[in-house]
């Protein structure tokens, strides 16, 4: 009997530890579904996807944008619970926070880029990459504030008022960044090899593309919806 104890004890000392748990900084962003705004979405801001905190100085407006976004869709989100089921215009309202879910993915997936020293000469108040990272951000906060008031209008006896929401998208459309031709450009100039399946920055370029495609997409539907 104490034989086969013993065995059992050197056989468990030999056999390798258990894998530690996952830490907040292997975590990533989980996208959202067009079925509600802000479904299954975080209501913080996702840890930075680096080795340490030093990684993102000098990003620290971007996590700050990231963060006003986020609340502002979270804050959509709760609005529409309010909202009877089966208005019309609420599924509407829904439809363009799950666009705007996906501009800010797009953003976030740009952000995991930005930490590479190399895009440094890109980035800085006059750098081409963060103007145009700034501006999409406040036209994303902008669109939420339509929506916004789209939904505080159906949640009121007397419905929204769409001459308000119409001058509104008015405003914004005039704020669009337009599409990030110069990003692409510069991007091609730079000294990367993005075929490679070791560089870190291999998906920069499909990166911003997604940044512009979707940020077009939900202008095109602002634009059908109140233009």
């Amino acid at each position: 009997m104490a034989s086969r104890k013993g065995k059992a004890q050197r056989e468990e000392s030999r056999r390798p530890p258990p894998p530690p748990p996952r830490t907040a900084s292997q975590t990533r962003l989980v996208r959202v579904d067009e079925k509600g705004v802000g479904a299954g979405a975080p209501s913080t801001l996702p840890p930075p996807p680096f080795p340490s905190e030093t990684s993102v100085t000098g990003l620290e407006w971007w996590l700050d944008a990231h963060m006003g976004l986020a609340s502002g869709l979270l804050w959509l989100g709760q609005l529409l619970e309010t909202v009877p089921e089966g208005d019309s215009h609420a599924d509407t309202v829904r439809r363009l926070g799950a666009h705007t879910d996906a501009v800010r993915d797009a953003l976030y997936e740009l952000y995991c880029d930005a930490a590479d020293a190399r895009l440094a000469p890109l980035l800085g108040r006059t750098g081409p990459l963060e103007q145009h990272v700034r501006g999409s951000y406040a036209w994303c906060v902008r669109a939420v504030g339509l929506l916004a008031t789209v939904t505080n209008g159906l949640r009121a006896p007397t419905g929204p008022d769409w001459s308000i929401a119409k001058g509104e998208f008015r405003d914004l459309a005039g704020r669009f960044p337009g599409s990030p031709d110069m990003l692409r450009d510069l991007v091609r100039g730079l000294a990367i090899d993005f075929s490679s399946p070791t560089e870190p920055l291999r998906n920069l370029p499909q990166d911003i593309e997604q940044l512009g495609t979707s940020m077009q997409e939900l202008q095109s539907m602002l634009a059908k919806r109140f233009g």
